[in-house]
């Protein structure tokens, strides 16, 4: 019997790690590159989930065009992901993108190094013609670039001309991109080019050296970067949402908020050389040419078909998602975002399929059982997420439009003035009366009980973040208020000399 000792390390990890708990399911990765996670996890205290996600859309990233996956009939699209990072400051975000696209961006580099040589070579030739040697011509040279992390929208379609392989658009903070969008969309449309490039839909840069536009076929544009959990109003707004940009992203956003300690032991220890394996994998991904036409820019990939196996379990995944949507009734209840988690799904099933013929473990004449069902379980871990940034977003939302209900009360005020200051606010007698008793606890207190009943504010005005948290506390996971037991609010109003009607 043969042991596989990365196979057992990696459970050993997954079990010290708690992955479990993350509900990220990791184990759909192979071996190698299970094994590359935990290293950083363990070496270089980076978020599980994060980094996981990460490895997900830097395999998409390498990919590009070079294949595509066929779902139904004509339906045909590449890996491209759409993904947002979301946690509090200091959760670690920004490393593992740091990290995971290092290889794209020596590759990048590798490639200005060589345009940078055969543009000084043209120079030449240029300067040659002029003196009236005709004998010689050549195109003038392209730079091919991936990573794009500052752009309009004429520069985005402009580099991904040249890059007919594909771009990312890589922001350590998400809301920069849509802070783009929202700058240049009522001259160039950069969202509906977002949105056109999700579904494959040819695309057209505008140069303004250029006396025609220049056409993107096969657009494959990837999308990843973190938002801090209080600025996700900036991308739930009503137009992102209508227009089903919300709708394509993955989103990634960790159950553990702790931010994890470093442990001296650990630098002690002679550390693996993960950099040299994580190139290893995504080199040999990225060598792989991505096939085009005589023209040079028009893209040629190798469509990969579902196997029978992996298109039976699909489509029977997919019908039921149907047979969900068609027991709604309301049509104003029905989620866009749940028919689009078949497309979602088929990316992440050709990513997982590259992947697993980069470590070794598979071929890529097909997109088999294996990548379906991990794609699979992967959607299920990313609605999950959705769900509760959705949640915690309608909570902050909620809880935003009464954290000045203090403002309609005086410096010194009783608890009939604050019950009247939440029907102003509308929010609930329990809530204001719970809210009172932790602003009065906070640290600094921002409230001071003067005596049964009555109550003053402290030097410390209360801000809006000091309501917040404190009418936070009085919610749910779920951004719904606590209900307390009868006899609790009972005692609490009774100690506040009334009763809840």
């Amino acid at each position: 019997m043969i042991i596989d000792k990365e196979y057992l390390t990696n459970q050993i990890h997954a079990s010290v790690e708690g992955v479990k708990d993350t509900g990220f399911p990791i184990d759909v990765f192979p071996n190698p590159i299970q094994n590359i996670v935990f290293e950083l996890v363990t070496y270089e205290n980076y978020n599980l989930e994060f980094t996981s996600s990460v490895v997900l859309s830097a395999f998409a990233t390498a990919t590009g065009n070079t294949y595509h996956i066929r779902i139904k009939g004509r339906w045909e699209i590449p890996c491209a992901t759409y993904m947002m990072l979301v946690g509090r400051p200091g959760l670690g975000k920004t490393p593992p993108l740091n990290f995971l696209y290092f290889p794209i961006r020596e590759n990048d580099r590798q490639l200005l190094e060589k345009a940078r040589k055969e543009y000084e070579q043209y120079a030449q030739l240029l300067a040659a013609q002029k003196e009236g040697d005709t004998s010689v011509s050549q195109e003038k040279p392209r730079l091919v670039q991936t990573i794009i992390s500052d752009f309009t929208q004429e520069a985005m379609l402009s580099i991904h001309y040249d890059n007919p392989r594909g771009i990312v658009l890589l922001v350590d903070e998400i809301v920069a991109l849509f802070n783009s969008v929202k700058r240049y969309s009522s001259k160039s449309n950069l969202i509906e080019d977002l949105l056109s490039a999700y579904s494959g839909q040819p695309l057209k840069a505008v140069r303004k050296s250029e006396a025609f536009p220049l056409s993107i076929p096969l657009p494959c544009i990837n999308v990843i970067g973190g938002i801090q959990t209080e600025m996700l109003d900036e991308i739930f707004k009503k137009e992102y949402v209508a227009n089903g940009l919300i709708d394509r992203f993955l989103f990634v956003f960790p159950k553990n908020k702790k931010i994890p300690k470093w442990h001296f032991g650990i630098d002690k220890q002679t550390r693996p050389d993960t950099m040299k394996k994580w190139m290893y994998y995504i080199n040999k991904v990225l060598n792989v040419p991505c096939p085009v036409k005589e023209n040079g820019i028009t893209p040629e990939p190798v469509v990969l078909e579902m196997s029978p196996e992996a298109t039976a379990y699909f489509y029977e995944w997919n019908n039921g998602i149907i047979d969900q949507v068609n027991a709604i009734e309301d049509d104003n209840e029905v989620e866009s975002r749940m028919m689009k988690l078949n497309g979602n799904a088929a990316r992440l099933a050709l990513i997982l399929q590259v992947m697993r013929w980069s470590a070794g473990e598979c071929q890529v004449n097909c997109v088999d059982l294996e990548s379906v069902k991990g794609a699979i379980r992967l959607i299920e871990y990313f609605e999950e997420s959705y769900q509760r940034v959705k949640a915690t977003f309608e909570h902050t939302n909620k809880v935003k439009s009464q954290d000045e209900w203090l403002e309609y009360v005086g410096d010194t005020f009783t608890t009939a003035d604050a019950e009247e200051a939440g029907m102003k606010a509308r929010i609930s007698r329990r809530t204001v009366f719970s809210s009172l008793k932790r602003l009065c606890e906070a640290n600094p207190p921002i409230l001071a009980k003067v005596k049964q009943g009555v109550y003053s504010k402290t030097v410390n005005a209360c801000t809006p973040a000091q309501c917040t948290s404190a009418l936070s506390e009085n919610m749910d996971s779920d951004g719904a208020e606590k209900v307390q037991s009868a006899e609790v609010q009972s005692a609490n109003d009774a100690q506040e000399g009334g009763s809840d009607e």
